[in-house]
């Protein structure tokens, strides 16, 4: 009655009741393979976070440098346009585009900018200019005149 069973006498009485028992040699547990595993896993963790926070503290720096250029931008199209004021109303409140360009220097995006900023702020009207199809007259708004920084 005790002999041996084969797999095909054994029986079970639901899926559920079987456990899956995984027998573990000692040099394994003992030699700490498996723990091993999570402490190299675990230090290259740490590094991939310090590399992170390495990079995060680089992008931290160009952001701040990026704010300070577009500041300092700002500034300088400010002081092109104290300019432009000062010499259009030196001028008696009018003056051509290419004369403006030309007395002040500047190349033609430098121009535009500092157009489009007096006229988005209200500073000058910007005509057409009958003999050049091209050209523009800019005259000076007289509330701008109160705006004029003298340097």
């Amino acid at each position: 009655m005790l002999g041996k069973v084969s797999g095909g006498d054994v029986t079970a009485s639901s899926s559920e009741d079987c456990v899956n028992i995984h027998s573990y040699s000692s040099d394994f547990l003992n030699g700490g393979v498996i723990f091993q595993k999570f402490r190299d896993e675990i230090q290259e963790l740490r590094l991939e976070v310090l590399l992170l926070r390495e990079e995060v503290n680089k992008n931290k720096q160009r952001i701040v440098s990026l704010e300070d250029k577009k500041k300092r931008y700002g500034n300088e199209v400010k002081k092109r346009v104290d300019s432009m004021l000062l010499l259009i109303s030196d001028y008696g409140g009018s003056l051509t585009s290419s004369s403006i360009k030309a007395y002040m220097g500047l190349s033609k995006d430098e121009f535009y900018r500092t157009l489009k900023y007096a006229k988005d702020e209200g500073l000058i009207e910007v005509l057409p200019d009958p003999n050049d199809r091209r050209g523009y007259i800019l005259n000076i708004n007289l509330n701008a005149s109160k705006k004029i920084i003298r340097f």
